[in-house]
Parts: structure tokens; sequence; C-alpha cells
């Protein structure tokens, strides 16, 4: 009996209710922001349908144009020995266009059947996505908020008889930035480091942690917009010394500006954080942080600071001045005390 929607779309707790009664929609698309949940999610949901080693009833499809005649075939094929037919389908492309005849035929498939669509881009306006939102479920899944992280931190730890301090947890997500994947290769180091230990401090995340490039680019911004021109400069080096190139570490600037000037109209807008969270594309924990910074530049000054990274990158692409010259130049200026 197909699993009833429920009217909240918690991608997690839809998937769970599902597992927990036993019963399972005809279709269901993951997609989302957050790859490690996904994976998880995918993985849990499969092995609760299915024996992925089941060949007969278990067909997976991976990359873009699949043969959507034979996914339609395994779906109409009554289950051999087993209460259902499985497909996975991923990183297909098939949210991206029209797809009309295979979301009519996918519609008609019977009861017996359960397809799992895993996809990077989604065209909510595609008739796919239409058909199964419709017959299914569409669930997205998105970085969770601080709140969220850290109680999912703090389990992780738990689940190995270990406590993790809170400064440890928020210096955790500075270091590690918010994506999942990162933050558990983390959480599995400290683990193993903290063999002898039962509390996990902020110093082990600093012995320990290597800190996310956009994190020391966002430091990088910090010591440029305090004047501290000396630790600006080193934190570029540093970079460098990581083999990031100098172009890339230029679009970081630019972007971490472009992020503090949308902030800064969103401020001037009077929206709350979670509505600057929804304009800029990062979590409702982070605004604070860009609020913070942002509130040292009026708007204009952070225009011409991006117009000025426009121009740079401009005289890189056109052979007018070295890239890693060019950069530096630019902390230099930004970073300079005003007399």
């Amino acid at each position: 009996m197909p699993a009833k929607k429920q009217n909240e779309k918690d991608a997690m707790g839809i998937i769970n209710h599902h597992i927990e009664a036993g019963s399972f929609a005809r279709f269901y698309l993951l997609y989302g922001e957050e790859k490690y949940l996904i994976r998880q999610y995918r993985d849990k949901l499969l092995h609760a349908v299915t024996d992925m080693q089941d060949t007969m009833n278990f067909s997976r499809f991976t990359g873009e144009k699949p043969d959507t005649v034979a996914i339609i075939d395994f779906c109409e094929t009554m289950p051999f020995l087993a209460e259902r037919r499985v497909v996975l389908v991923e990183d297909s492309g098939l949210f991206k266009t029209g797809c009309e005849e295979f979301a009519s035929q996918l519609s008609a498939v019977p009861d017996t059947a359960v397809v799992v669509f895993v996809e990077s881009d989604v065209d909510k306006r595609n008739k796919l996505y239409k058909t199964v939102d419709q017959n299914g479920e569409c669930l997205c899944f998105q970085t969770p908020d601080e709140r969220t992280l850290s109680i999912w931190i703090k389990h992780q730890f738990q689940s190995e008889k270990k406590i993790i301090e809170d400064p440890a947890v928020f210096r955790l997500i500075e270091t590690a930035g918010s994506d999942m994947s990162r933050i558990k290769n983390e959480i599995e180091k400290l683990i193993c480091y903290c063999m002898d230990k039962q509390t996990v401090t902020i110093q082990d995340i600093e012995e320990l942690c290597v800190e996310h490039t956009e994190s020391k680019i966002f430091e990088m911004i910090e010591a440029i917009a305090e004047k501290r021109q000396e630790r600006a400069l080193h934190l570029y080096h540093e970079l460098l010394e990581n083999r990031e190139p100098a172009m890339r570490i230029l679009f970081l600037i630019a972007r971490q500006y472009d992020m503090l000037l949308k902030t800064k109209l969103c401020m001037v807008e009077k929206k709350s954080e979670m509505q600057t969270a929804a304009a800029i594309g990062v979590p409702v924990w982070s605004v604070k942080k860009y609020s913070s910074r942002c509130r040292r530049y009026s708007a204009e000054e952070l225009r011409n600071i991006l117009e000025s990274c426009q121009e740079i990158d401009y005289r890189i692409k056109t052979g007018q001045t070295a890239d890693v010259i060019a950069v530096e130049l630019l902390i230099v200026t930004l970073s300079r005390q005003i007399s």
C-alpha cells in the first residue's frame, strides 16, 4: 500500500516515517545542496525497500541519458519472490529536460515498483518533477541550521562515547565549513586523535583540523577590514603554499565581498536573518558572521571593491599583469591604513 504524503517537506522525517511504517511511495526524488544527507538517506531508503544484491528485483541506472525504456520495462515486470522491484536512477539529467513521454509512462507503472531518483540539478517546472511530486515524494536536502548541525556533531561524538565542548563544536564548523561530508571526515580524525580522552576541546580542533580554504579567505577579509595587513598577506601566502591558484583566491575574495554587499543591502531593507540567508544562499547561522563584517563597510565601498576585483580579473586574463602579484597588490591596497 503506497505511503500517504505528508504536508511538510521534512526530507529526513518523511523517509524515516515511511521506513518505520513499512509503507513506501512509488517514487522518490532526492536532491539539494547537502550531498552527505542525500547519500545517507538514499542508502537508508534503499536498504529498507530492497536487497541491493538481488539483481532480479533491484536495478541501478547511473549517468546522463539513461535507458528510460529499460527503466519502465523493469518497473512493469512483476517482482520475483519479493514484495517489490526497486530502481535507483542517479545523476540522469532527466529533471533538467522535458521528459514528457517518460513522465507519462512512469505515472502508469504498478504499485509493485519503487523508483528512487537522486539528482544534482532539478527544474521544478519539469513534467517529470511534477509527476514524481504528485505520485510520490520530492525531497530537498538543505544544509542544516546551526542548531541542527551542532546536535548532529555532538551525536557523532556521543556514538563513540565522547563529549565535545560547545566552543569546540562552533570552531569545528568555522574550520571545516558547513559541508557535512567534510565535517564527518574531521570528526573521524578527531575521534582517532582523542582516543585516550573522553572530552574533545577547542585546542584539539586547533591542533588537528585543517582550515577550509573559504574559511581562510573569510579570515583574510576580516584582517583586511581591520587593516591588519601583515596578517592578511600571511594568509594569502599560506594559501599559495597550499597550492591554491591566485585566480581562485581572487574569485573567492570577490565572492565573499559579494556576499557582504548582499548582506548589507538586506540589512538596509531590514530583512530577517532567515530572509537574508535565503537571499544570499547561506545557512541562517552564517548570517551573523556576514552582518558583523559588513558593518565595517558602506554599500558603496563594497561595490568599489567588487569593481576592483573585476578589473584585476580582466587585466590578468588579458595578460596585462601577473596573477600572484596582482592579487597581492589588491590585498595590500584594501588593507592599507588610512592616515
